[in-house]
């Protein structure tokens, strides 16, 4: 069976913690010694190349864009040799120019020298951590990284924080020389499958994104599913005088409209798009951060909240990634897009809350509230009249249920005639959505959740992520994870809440738009269409 390759982008700061997390969880799962059964086939995502010295390399199938600085100590060549692109040319008789790179954190120190195991060391990387690369485990290829090189990162000057700065820019030599990457990463292809676009919607990436998203749907026909992402905390959301209340007024009303604008062109030329975020409004700002039984995460510090974003990634691509299912993203896309609905909610359980002395019959049995929290912003996920992609990773089947001989009450429990995680699974999301549709993967493995992945699980969690560890607190070295994919009616109220709040603001005060060629009539042209497109989720419909 040929790999069905996926060509993953990150757009923005913000999405690329997101991404250094989401590529450590691929990396660090990683079985060298051929003797752990695999059940993911890395090979759609990654890629095998060669270097000039003819050294095999293994990297991310990736195209990254962010501002000049940002990178600090990973170097624009993604830290591996050059390979060869076959033009026989020699990067040894080219004189390279370099910045001196910032020193290095102690984690990524260890890993350059391959001293003393990284797993076993206590790191403080909530400190060390100040840019994504700070905790970035894997190397990447020459042509992953992409600077954007007329804006600087926290350069509060000249801010990149207008999507059409991102538009403009693609139509200049930046765009020719990104399309040309991702010819080159399509033609290694053999039978590509889509690609995975995750960017920050609420600055100037929004409008590098949503240009190369066109493109993508102009030239190839593929499956392109894309993840907005807000981040989880603005350094201006707590302002100190009306000076600062004002500027940090200016930019939310600019963020929110970066936002309306990301998904109102998604709806046309993405075949489905996710909005996540860790806060529950998203806008004017991210709002109370999510909560998760048994996680003590910080939404002031990426580092945290972008660790639950790619986990939630990472377990909602099994399903197209898994060796054992014959699901495509294309798959995927159709079954949740139905009636015009491009857009879906997506849920995270991390941990999922299993006692280590508790069957799975008796956790589903008596839990009253759901086991996933919603992680797309101004979004209640619904009980009824939903379609969803449900994906449970790493609940043995030892936890499934009593022997007879012990099984006492639970042999009156409708669920204990279930044989396997997956049929008792199906009979809880039966019960509990009515007239709905679920789609269940069941993945054996947990989420290995290995360093430099965040120490912000609770001390009650034992070794493996299972609630009811006695004695001192120890390091949780993997966990129980659920997250889903939601399509129905519901989406209609996100929807509602973001045109109405956008439809609030005068556009006559937002006067970088205009400076970037962004007209009052193009904006109320855009928001119609955003009102249309909230209306396909408005009728009511039948499984």
């Amino acid at each position: 069976m040929s790999t069905r390759e996926i060509l993953t982008f990150q757009f923005g700061h913000y999405a690329n913690y997101v991404g250094a997390h989401f590529w450590n969880l691929q990396e660090l799962s990683f079985d060298y010694t051929g003797t752990v059964k695999t059940e993911v086939n890395h090979d759609i995502l990654y890629r095998e190349g060669q270097t000039t010295k003819g050294e095999v390399t293994y990297t991310p199938r990736l195209l990254i864009a962010d501002l000049k600085g940002s990178l600090k100590t990973l170097p624009e060549s993604g830290g591996l040799p050059y390979e060869s692109e076959g033009q026989g040319f020699s990067w040894d008789a080219v004189e390279k120019v370099e910045e001196p790179t910032p020193p290095k954190n102690e984690f990524l120190s260890d890993i350059d020298t391959e001293g003393p195991s990284h797993q076993e060391k206590q790191y403080n990387l909530e400190q060390d951590v100040k840019t994504w690369t700070d905790y970035l485990y894997p190397r990447l290829h020459p042509r992953s990284v992409n600077i954007v090189r007329d804006y600087v990162h926290d350069d509060t000057t000249e801010c990149f924080d207008i999507l059409h700065k991102g538009k403009t820019l693609w139509k200049q030599d930046y765009g020719e020389t990104f399309t040309d990457n991702i010819r080159k990463y399509v033609e290694e292809c053999d039978s590509m499958q889509g690609f995975q676009i995750n960017f920050d919607c609420t600055d100037g990436f929004a409008g590098l994104a949503l240009s190369c998203v066109e493109y993508l749907a102009d030239e190839y026909s593929k499956s392109i599913l894309a993840y907005p992402i807000i981040p989880s905390y603005f350094p201006d959301n707590n302002p100190t005088s009306q000076e600062d209340r004002d500027k940090s007024n200016l930019k939310d009303s600019i963020r929110l409209v970066n936002t309306a604008l990301s998904i109102q062109e998604l709806s046309e030329h993405a075949t489905l798009f996710v909005p996540i975020c860790t806060g529950d409004k998203g806008w004017r700002k991210p709002g109370s951060p999510r909560k998760f039984d048994y996680l003590n995460y910080n939404p002031e510090l990426y580092y945290h909240s972008s660790a639950l974003l790619a986990s939630a990634m990472d377990t909602l691509s099994q399903k197209y990634r898994h060796k054992s299912n014959i699901y495509t993203m294309s798959d995927i896309c159709a079954d949740l897009t139905g009636y015009g609905r491009k857009m879906a909610a997506a849920s995270l359980g991390m941990p999922l809350p299993i006692n280590e002395r508790e069957y799975l019959i008796d956790f589903l049995n008596n839990t009253t509230k759901p086991i996933y929290t919603c992680i797309t912003p101004s979004c209640k996920i619904a009980t009824d009249k939903i379609f969803q992609l449900i994906t449970v990773r790493g609940v043995p089947e030892n936890y499934l249920k009593a022997p007879m001989k012990e099984a006492k009450q639970q042999m009156n429990i409708p669920a204990y005639r279930c044989t396997n995680v997956k049929e008792m699974f199906e009979l809880y999301f039966q019960a509990n959505n009515f007239l709905s549709a679920t789609n269940l993967t069941i993945c054996e493995k947990p989420l290995e959740v290995k360093t430099p992945f965040p120490k912000f699980f609770a001390p009650e969690l034992n070794k493996y992520g299972f609630v009811g560890s006695e004695g001192d607190p120890v390091k949780v070295e993997s966990c129980p994870v659920v997250a889903g994919y939601h399509n129905g009616n519901f989406i209609s109220d996100m929807l509602e809440k973001l045109h109405r709040e956008v439809s609030r603001i005068k556009f006559a005060k937002l006067h970088k738009f205009k400076q970037e060629g962004f007209e009052s009539s193009e904006y109320s042209d855009s928001l119609d269409r955003l009102a249309e497109f909230k209306d396909n989720y408005e009728d009511d419909f039948e499984l």
